[in-house]
């Protein structure tokens, strides 16, 4: 997991530093904006170098409040949780093989809380290295990291507006800052969501056919 994470570094300081330099934009004025490169470009570099001191705070972040936030569950949050669900509604598994084949991980009479740690030892570990489970899972930590970046700066520009504070070159916060991160969030979340759904999914897949 680790290795992902790393690979996800890049891509995860972009995507948190494009809502960023988009309200950098406005805060400034789009006619500004468009009159001065060197601006353009100084603003893309703060934006980045934001986006980079988020992933910082994102790793501090834990996992579990993480995936709380990203699938808006307080227990059993993971997909694996549900894998009998997400699975029974593949059309590429039939219902009745799952059973038959890992009974103990999608039988109904297992517990909930215990069917994630099941899956991940019998269907997960088995496959973890396969070409479409790995882009899966890489997927689901960025876009799970990238929701949790952005709650921070969410969370931070709701207290500049609140505050009502001017900022040197900047000014009160624009009124459609809060709106841009709000939607970012919700389509990063979104994207978590898919992924790790798609990860469970894939790694089963993958797992009967072999």
């Amino acid at each position: 997991m680790q290795n992902l994470k790393e690979k996800n570094k890049w891509p995860l300081a972009m995507l948190m530093s494009a809502p960023l330099l988009i309200t950098l934009v406005l805060q400034v004025g789009i006619s500004d904006a468009k009159g001065t490169i060197d601006y353009v470009a100084a603003a893309a570099g703060l934006a980045a170098l934001a986006g980079g001191v988020l992933v910082m705070l994102s790793d501090v972040i834990p996992q579990g409040f993480k995936h709380k936030l990203v699938f808006l569950r307080l227990w059993n949050e993971l997909p694996g949780h549900r894998c009998d669900k997400l699975c029974f509604a593949e059309s590429r598994l039939a219902t009745d093989e799952l059973k038959a084949s890992w009974h103990h991980v999608f039988g109904s009479e297992i517990p909930r809380k215990e069917r994630n740690g099941l899956w991940y030892r019998h269907i997960y570990q088995p496959v973890m290295d396969e070409p479409q489970v790995q882009s899966a899972h890489q997927k689901f930590l960025l876009y799970r990291d990238a929701t949790a970046g952005s709650l921070v700066i969410l969370l931070l520009l709701v207290a500049w507006a609140w505050s009502g504070l001017s900022l040197p070159y900047l000014g009160g916060l624009h009124p459609w800052a809060i709106g841009i991160q709000a939607f970012f969030i919700i389509c990063t979340l979104l994207g978590a969501q898919s992924y790790g759904n798609r990860m469970v999914v894939n790694a089963t897949v993958i797992r009967i056919a072999s």
